[in-house]
């Protein structure tokens, strides 16, 4: 298993994903990534976000 595919599994989402999943624009997660309110790892160049700190974003009710 190459290093990149643990970050393609459940556990993380792509900024797309995560913007869809909150339904904002590609621009407020990179703005979210930014100030710490997403975890995230960078795998060559590609951002993947936790998607667990997706979930409890979107719980916390910051976007409403």
């Amino acid at each position: 298993m190459s290093r990149k595919d643990h970050y393609d599994g459940p556990d993380f989402m792509s900024v797309p994903e995560a913007a869809r999943y909150l339904g904002i624009g590609r621009k407020m997660i990179y703005s979210l990534l930014e100030t710490g309110q997403l975890a995230f790892a960078r795998e060559h160049g590609a951002i993947r976000i936790l998607t667990a700190s997706v979930v409890d974003f979107q719980a916390r009710g910051q976007l409403t």
